[in-house]
């Protein structure tokens, strides 16, 4: 029979998947729906599958297949091999929250599944070995989208050989079997909580009281242009000789004069004479 491509996506009416529960197991559901569902879409006299006795092809995820409930027609069986928890990084981490102390780690699980096309006839075999193969590889978009993250690449075909122990009770018929080896990884994220976790355990505050220390920026701007002090006029207190009695100071009786208050030209305007008088600077 010429080979045809199944345009039909054989997972149709499949209920969508989020591997939570028990992923290996979906892994094995998903397979064997896939494979149902390619079938299924072939034409009676064509390896027609479904769910009765006048399917053409026996599809099973037991293993080994009993021969007895096979009888004539070919049969595909379904054996997944050893899973390995792939590292993405430090402790798989992938989050934390220091509220509640819950951790989030995240890996990917890659793994095997062998997919055992058998049939008294090798050829027979053989061919729908690779009608599975050919499909797993042209539709793997279809199984992306239930949850793997990486499926229908590398797959290898083996040649046809003695069933061995994949079909039981044959009689001593002899069963060919042509097995598809379909690499897979699906991610998995889980997290945990410490229970009576104590997540903070005190809070310590210290103050702490000072002067406040005032650094120099240099020398402070001045209002009256480029000059670094402002300068203003005053009327001379009563200690001037030239205070009036009403001022509660007269010249001494001896005649001797405090000593004025020194002069100097005003800073803004040289012609006219300005008193001095020292102030802290602190």
């Amino acid at each position: 029979m010429p080979s045809k491509v199944i345009s039909v996506n054989p997972l149709d009416g499949l209920p969508q998947s989020s591997f939570k529960r028990n992923p290996l197991h979906q892994v094995r559901v998903l397979y064997v729906s896939y494979v149902r569902g390619l079938f299924a879409q072939a034409q009676p006299g064509q390896y027609h599958w479904c769910d009765g006795e006048e399917s053409e092809i026996f599809i099973s995820d037991e293993a080994p297949v009993d021969a007895s409930s096979v009888g004539q027609r070919p049969a595909i069986s379904f054996t997944r091999s050893a899973v390995q928890f792939s590292s993405l990084g430090h402790d798989d981490f992938l989050k934390y929250d220091f509220e509640t102390g819950r951790k989030t780690k995240s890996v990917l699980v890659p793994g095997v599944m062998s997919i055992n096309c058998c049939s008294s006839n090798d050829l027979e075999s053989e061919y729908i070995a690779w009608i599975v193969a050919e499909h797993l590889w042209l539709l793997r978009e279809q199984l992306m989208k239930l949850g793997f993250f990486e499926i229908g690449r590398q797959i290898t075909v083996s040649s046809p050989s003695p069933a061995g122990s994949l079909v039981a009770n044959d009689a001593g018929q002899e069963w060919y079997c042509t097995s598809v080896a379909s690499p897979f990884q699906f991610p998995r994220t889980s997290q945990f909580t410490p229970l009576n976790k104590e997540v903070i355990q005190n809070i310590e505050i210290q103050l702490r009281a000072g002067h406040s220390k005032a650094i120099s920026v240099g020398v402070p701007a001045s209002p009256n242009g480029d000059l670094p002090f402002n300068a203003h006029s005053c009327r001379p207190g009563s200690f001037h000789p030239g205070a009036s009695d009403i001022h509660g100071r007269s010249p001494d009786p001896a005649g001797v004069h405090p000593a004025p208050l020194p002069t100097a030209p005003h800073p803004l305007n040289p012609a006219v004479r300005v008193f001095i008088r020292s102030v802290n600077p602190f």
